[in-house]
């Protein structure tokens, strides 16, 4: 039987009133839970950069104090995996909280200590169907299909051998419209756009994805160099990698999307 299983799954709070880290600890370890409390973005970073097994996280979003968005923007980009395990504590939800979290997450009033057991409950529970569920095909077997759009010759080059070697089926685009002519005529598994780009850049391909193809912008990660801010704005939910910085943080921001993708497609 599984940590989950036994109610032992490991939960991470953040907040920085120490009643409220207080009360909750308390509650979770109630239940059975393992608890790791942090009061800053840098120590939850810390923590879910590290090796503890986190399946939870309940952090504080308030409208000036934003510690649950600037960690769940993180995790984004460096743990996938956990994109829907966060559970938000505040009054009242920030304007921009559903643009942000895409649907994926709740946000809870710290007075309403049950319902934030339960939907951290809820959560675990998906968390452990989908680690109960068949693994997706490895890479070398079933080739993930994977649209590559950038407008550097050299680095379209480097990234395509990179992915090709990662155990991915490469398609190559010189741009963000021929991004969108490939997208308009096949599927792809997982999509790495570069933000700028002079005919066409991520921008345009995600306002195609949303109109056109909304079943694949769950699938889709963006290259930046430097306009983090501006792809926030526009498509806060997804992944950002810096441009030739981080391929690990690259590969495993693909692998992550692939399973999941995988998972709901045999579930369905």
């Amino acid at each position: 039987m599984s940590e989950s299983a036994r109610g032992r799954a490991q939960v991470l709070l953040l907040h920085q009133d120490s009643i409220v880290l207080d009360t909750l600890t308390r509650m979770f370890e109630h239940q059975g839970r393992s608890v790791v409390t942090a009061s800053s973005t840098f120590r939850a970073q810390a923590i879910l950069s590290g090796d503890r097994e986190i399946a939870a996280i309940v952090a504080q979003w308030e409208s000036g104090t934003p510690l649950g968005a600037e960690v769940y923007r993180w995790a984004i980009s460096h743990r996938y995996d956990l994109r829907s395990q966060f559970v938000f504590v505040a009054d009242e939800a920030p304007d921009n909280f559903d643009a942000i979290v895409a649907g994926r997450c709740l946000c809870v009033a710290p007075s309403q200590l049950m319902e934030i057991g339960r939907v951290v409950d809820a959560a675990l529970m998906r968390r452990q169907q989908l680690a109960d569920a068949a693994p997706p095909p490895p890479l070398s077997i079933d080739q993930p299909r994977l649209l590559l759009a950038e407008d550097e010759p050299m680095l379209l080059l480097v990234m395509s051998r990179l992915l090709a070697e990662a155990g991915y089926d490469v398609h190559q685009a010189e741009s963000g419209n021929r991004a969108i002519s490939a997208l308009e005529r096949d599927d792809f598994d997982v999509l790495v756009i570069d933000w700028r780009m002079d005919d066409g850049g991520g921008a345009e391909v995600f306002k195609f994805l949303c109109l056109q193809r909304p079943w694949l912008v769950d699938r889709l990660v963006f290259l930046s160099g430097g306009a983090t801010a501006e792809v926030e704005q526009l498509a806060p939910s997804r992944p950002i990698i810096a441009k030739g910085q981080d391929s690990g943080a690259l590969l495993q921001v693909l692998r992550d999307i692939v399973s999941s993708h995988r998972h709901a497609s045999a579930a369905e």
